[in-house]
């Protein structure tokens, strides 16, 4: 029998084919129409109108002698959960004794001895949910979720496999009641909409502290002298990478730099770090990282040995660090690339700091963006040309050299500059944002390339080697990108890395993502 993974989910039996095969619960005694006994929505206090919503509510029936889990499963009409109908049937359950011939089976539990199974959303797309009440004194139970739904990215859906393995597996020792209840209750880390709530949360109050430090810096450049660290460090990049470069625009490059900087490394290792180990994970970029450990170094700490006197309180920049460690970074990271296929809520996290950041910065930079569908549609337009045109058979993923090509084709000439040797196709985004195109390019390339060694007959873990061979010598070569404001080219690599990652592809030290922070209209 093929494994069920969650993105197959459909139905009542895919599920418990899951929770059999994946999760090892003691399913297999029993047919599938006697796992469990339906309960009219009356029958748990629901009102009309709240019954309306829900099409069932079944119970798992007791798997084993004093298991201390009640496990329901409730299939509602309506396309998001209803959150108080929820509780009316958590009050029920929690507080009553069912009046039953069955009492063994038909019982109240501890509120959050209580496991609740959801589905809800489009009849052809379901979303699904394990659900769990925490109590806390003084407070309304609280509606914790682990959800997921077949339009999920894989990112996302590893990581709900990943929980649901370790956290609500069936347990070794199933006698033992506390430690039961300990595991599994271990798996509800987040709360009912989180996920959203957390990423724009976080983007608006980034945004706050970015503005604080930026009018840190001008405050601090303005009583520094010539010699001040802060003000060498503008000169330094007056000189050497933006020629036009003032005071204003100085303080913003900072704060934008320490913002998404810090929000990058703290993705990249999610473990509670102070600023000064921030920089040492931002893997993908060295020159960001360099840019990072220079900013840091200006604002370093009072007293501290080689420090030059400016404390990152007095700028803000523990503010930002305090704010990336009690955020739930996991979250954050789940949501970038979920839900709305059409959407990129990477930008739409970079939209909401900026609003909040700087509404005139948007008006004035042209910070506008390409749709997704219409980044979708270009990316493959341009790999069917280089097909049908060029005679590329692996489109933009193909790595035929000038040289090659120009034997084949008679009429074409090596520009001047060009070894015979360099890949003919080469990706260049010169306004590149957050790296959307760059983000679809690889996606389409990596499609492209696992369709072709499967053809080939190669197995999964022999094309998880060929594409960590492939990246760095044939696709991070061949990509970049320009940008000219700090955030955005933050942002980019942030999205590529996490593109990557998600494909199966791991960074190696020394490897980057090929996204230059220039003005691409300067000669």
């Amino acid at each position: 029998m093929p494994r069920t993974t969650l993105a197959h989910i459909h139905s009542f039996k895919d599920l418990v084919r899951y929770l059999e095969q994946e999760l090892h619960w003691p399913l297999q005694e029993y047919e599938l129409d006697d796992l469990s006994f339906e309960y009219e929505p009356e029958e748990l206090g629901l009102k009309e109108k709240e019954a309306a919503r829900v099409k069932s509510i079944r119970q798992l029936r007791p798997l084993g002698d004093g298991q201390p889990w009640g496990i329901f499963f409730v299939e509602f009409e309506q396309k998001k959960l209803p959150v108080t109908v929820m509780r009316r049937i958590l009050a029920h359950l929690s507080l009553k004794k069912r009046a039953s011939a069955n009492k063994a089976d038909r019982r109240s539990w501890e509120k959050e001895d209580l496991l609740f199974i959801t589905s809800f959303g489009a009849k052809d797309h379901p979303e699904l949910a394990f659900a769990h009440f925490r109590e806390r004194e003084g407070e309304l139970p609280t509606l914790n979720v682990l959800g997921w739904d077949e339009e999920d990215t894989p990112l996302k859906l590893e990581a709900v496999t990943g929980t649901l393995k370790q956290h609500l597996a069936w347990p070794a020792d199933a006698g033992d009641r506390d430690a039961w209840r300990q595991q599994w209750r271990q798996a509800f880390t987040l709360r009912h909409r989180e996920t959203i709530a957390t990423a724009k949360d976080l983007s608006e109050e980034l945004a706050k502290l970015a503005r604080n430090i930026r009018d840190r810096i001008l405050t601090a450049l303005r009583f520094e002298t010539e010699q001040g660290p802060l003000t060498k460090l503008m000169k330094a990049f007056q000189a050497t990478l933006v020629h036009d470069l003032d005071e204003a625009g100085f303080a913003d490059m900072y704060a934008q730099t320490i913002a998404y900087g810090l929000l990058s490394a703290r993705i990249v290792d999610p473990q509670h770090r102070t600023a000064d180990d921030f920089a040492a994970h931002m893997r993908t970029n060295p020159f960001l990282k360099e840019l990072m450990e220079t900013f840091l170094k200006a604002g370093g700490r009072k007293g501290k040995a080689g420090g030059p006197g400016i404390d990152f309180d007095e700028l803000g920049v523990a503010d930002v660090v305090d704010l990336l460690d009690q955020a739930n970074m996991q979250a954050v990271v789940r949501d970038f690339g979920n839900r709305n296929p059409q959407e990129d809520p990477v930008i739409h996290f970079y939209e909401h700091f900026l609003a909040a950041y700087d509404k005139k910065q948007k008006l004035d930079r042209g910070v506008f963006y390409t749709p997704l569908p219409v980044v979708r549609f270009i990316v493959k337009g341009v790999d069917d040309q280089l097909r049908t045109e060029f005679g590329l058979e692996d489109g933009l993923a193909d790595t035929t050299t000038w040289g090659q090509l120009a034997e084949r084709r008679k009429d074409l000439k090596i520009p001047k500059g060009v070894t015979p040797d360099q890949d003919f196709v080469q990706v260049l985004d010169p306004a590149t944002g957050t790296g959307t195109f760059l983000v679809e390019v690889i996606g389409l390339i990596h499609q492209n390339m696992v369709a072709k060694w499967r053809k080939q007959g190669h197995g999964e873990k022999k094309i998880g080697e060929l594409w960590n061979a492939y990246v760095p010598a044939h696709l991070l070569p061949r990509l970049h990108g320009f940008e000219l404001m700090m955030a955005p080219y933050a942002i980019a690599h942030l999205k590529i890395g996490l593109k990557l990652y998600e494909t199966g592809y791991r960074f190696g030290s020394e490897q980057r993502a090929r996204i230059y922070l220039t003005n691409s209209l300067e000669q």
